[in-house]
């Protein structure tokens, strides 16, 4: 319940990311504003997460101790990493939920849980290894290397979700969360690419985001950052005040003029 974006531009130079601060509390039905969602990791590459706040965050510093200190490392190789502490949360998590309850590891289950445990038990368990944890939490890692700027999308969606990690390059935006559907829809309409130039990726960042707060569980606060080869940049609330004058603007000159398109029925 939330909106996380990030995107390329300048040539694939640079990357320009965005979130909002909504925490909704879950089974509470709160919803508040916290802090920021984007992380940063090293100097060049951040992290944003949607879904479980609480395993996003014990994913997230597990991760920042294994690459803090690591110069030179590739933001695929950063990318990697979370990934790898990802599973491995994960899996030890479906261990103690599924099988600890049992008297069972999930080595003892590998090893000796076919010949030990009726085979429609046996089943159950492995259904519900394949299902445990399914798009509980997803995360984006942006950040800028000595090849560029990369994207990459972490998450997991069963045996029908493909690779833990997705490089999202190409295409060179994504958007997570509750409002991802609005966002990617207004980037993909404003033609956002990696070629885009910065000012305008910051404008279409934004106004994706302002456009994915009708979804549920998005708050109104915006931060965006600008990312480059030396530094997380944070925008500044004047800044930010100025994209939202923009906006408005914009959206006003788009209104269509009521007298123009009156009596468009009658004549039909």
């Amino acid at each position: 319940m939330t909106i996380c974006i990030g995107a390329l531009c300048d040539q694939g130079k640079n990357c320009i990311v965005a979130a909002d601060r909504e925490i909704t509390a879950p089974g509470l039905s709160l919803e508040f504003d916290h802090e920021k969602k984007i992380e940063p990791l090293t100097d060049s590459c951040v992290v944003m997460s949607a879904g479980d706040s609480l395993l996003a965050a014990e994913v997230i510093e597990k991760t920042r101790s294994i690459v803090t200190g690591k110069s030179g490392a590739t933001i695929r190789q950063i990318a990697e990493a979370l990934k790898n502490v990802y599973f491995q949360v994960h899996t030890e998590r479906a261990e103690n939920v599924i099988l600890r309850p049992r008297g069972l590891t999930l080595a003892e289950y590998k090893q000796n849980g076919a010949q030990q445990i009726p085979l429609q038990a046996y089943m159950n368990i492995d259904n519900l290894f394949w299902t445990f944890g399914i798009n509980v939490v997803e995360f984006i890692i942006a950040g800028v290397d000595s090849t560029g700027a990369h994207l990459f999308r972490i998450y997991y969606s069963g045996i029908a979700g493909g690779n833990w990690l997705e490089w999202c390059d190409r295409i060179g935006f994504r958007a997570i969360g509750s409002g991802a559907l609005h966002s990617a829809i207004l980037l993909s309409l404003d033609g956002q690419h990696k070629n885009t130039a910065l000012e305008q990726t910051i404008y279409n960042i934004y106004s994706a985001k302002k456009s994915a707060e009708v979804a549920p569980g998005v708050g109104p606060s915006t931060d965006i950052a600008v990312i480059t080869s030396s530094k997380v940049d944070f925008l500044s609330t004047t800044a930010i005040d100025k994209l939202s004058t923009v906006r408005c603007e914009a959206l006003k000159n788009r209104l269509v003029n009521s007298e123009k398109i009156k009596g468009i029925y009658e004549s039909r």
